[in-house]
C-alpha cells in the first residue's frame, strides 16, 4: 500500500496529547477523540479549515508534481517505511483544494441549493468534469450507497430543506464520494440515528471507494460500533 496522507505530532484544541500516523491507499481508519470540541478542531485543521500550532500535516504531492522533481531527489530519499517507490510529501497547506474531502454530520448541505445541485456544481466550479462522468458517478455512487434506481430522479430534485436528515447525510456522502478527493474524512455522526441497512451500505460503499486507491478517515468523539481499525 502506498502512503498517502500524515499527521506529525500534531495538537487540536482542547487536548494535550499529540497525534502521529500515516494512513495508506486502501485504509478505512478510524479516529477516536475525547469529546466534540477536540473531534471539530480536529477536523479543521485535516481539512485544511486551520493551520496547526504545532506539529504538521501532510499528503503525497500529485503524479504531476512528483513526475517534475523525480529525478532530482536523491536515490532513497523520500522513502517512508520500506515503501519500494520514493513518498515525496508536501505540506496540506501547499497541495491542490480538494485533494482532502470532507462528509459533515449533517450531510454539509446549502438549504436553497437542490440536492443534484449540492452534489455537482462543486465539481463543475472546482474539477470541470464531463456531464457524462459527472452523471455516471453519480449513479455509481447512489447504488453502492443502498439507493434503489427508480429513487434516483426523485431524491435528486428535492431539496435538503424538505428531506430527511438520513437523506441530507446520504447526499453529503454522495457529494464526497464523486469529488474523488485522495483523503476523505467523515465525521462520525453520520452514521448516528439512521436505520442499520443504510450504516451498512454507507459503511460498504466507503470501504469500496477506499479500495480504488483513496484513504478514509473516519473522526469520532466517543465510542462506537463502526468497524474500522482505530489509530492509537
Amino acid at each position: 500500500m502506498a502512503a498517502l496522507f500524515r499527521i506529525l505530532d500534531v495538537h487540536s484544541e482542547g487536548s494535550d496529547r499529540a497525534y502521529s500516523f500515516t494512513l495508506y491507499s486502501g485504509e478505512t481508519r478510524l479516529l477516536q477523540l475525547s469529546s466534540e470540541a477536540e473531534k471539530d478542531a480536529m477536523i479543521d485543521l485535516v481539512i485544511g479549515e486551520a493551520e496547526c500550532e504545532k506539529g504538521n500535516i501532510e499528503i503525497v504531492q500529485d503524479d504531476r508534481k512528483r513526475n517534475n522533481i523525480a529525478d532530482t531527489v536523491p536515490q532513497g530519499e523520500g522513502k517512508h517505511d520500506n515503501e519500494a517507490t520514493q513518498t515525496i510529501w508536501q505540506s496540506l497547506s501547499e497541495s491542490h483544494p480538494g485533494r482532502v474531502g470532507w462528509v459533515a454530520g449533517n450531510g454539509g448541505l446549502i438549504s436553497n441549493l437542490k440536492i443534484w445541485e449540492n452534489v455537482t456544481l462543486p465539481l463543475w466550479y472546482h474539477e470541470k468534469r464531463e456531464e457524462n462522468e459527472t452523471e455516471q458517478n453519480v449513479t455509481h455512487w447512489l447504488g453502492a450507497l443502498g439507493m434503489e434506481q427508480d429513487a434516483f430522479a426523485e431524491f435528486m430534485a428535492a431539496s435538503p430543506f424538505s428531506s430527511e436528515l438520513w437523506q441530507r447525510k446520504l447526499a453529503g456522502l454522495l457529494r464526497a464520494l464523486v469529488q474523488m478527493p485522495t483523503v476523505l474524512v467523515v465525521d462520525a455522526v453520520v452514521f448516528e440515528n439512521v436505520k442499520e441497512h443504510w450504516a451498512h451500505s454507507w459503511i460498504t460503499a466507503l470501504e469500496a471507494y477506499a479500495a480504488q486507491g483513496h484513504a478514509v478517515l473516519v473522526i469520532a468523539d466517543k465510542a462506537t460500533a463502526l468497524p474500522w481499525k482505530k489509530i492509537e
